[in-house]
């Protein structure tokens, strides 16, 4: 009886611990993605007619309709 006892609380264990350590892989991605889209965006001072293109509202039209691959 102790020797499942002990099984299915290391399994536990192993499980929880796997748990524990799965969302520390998103947030490093999620950085390098906010890095990236912060180097796309353009300072729209100097653009005159491209200003509309470049806005922050037409940028997320954009990547809100843009073709999955």
């Amino acid at each position: 009886m102790k020797k499942v006892n002990s099984k299915a609380i290391t399994l536990i264990i192993l499980i929880l611990s796997a748990i524990l350590l799965m969302p520390g892989c998103a947030t490093s991605k999620k950085n390098s993605y906010k890095a990236a889209r912060k180097g796309s965006y353009i300072d729209t001072t100097q653009l005159g007619r491209n200003k509309y293109f470049f806005s922050k509202k037409y940028q997320k039209k954009l990547y809100r309709y843009k073709k999955k691959k």
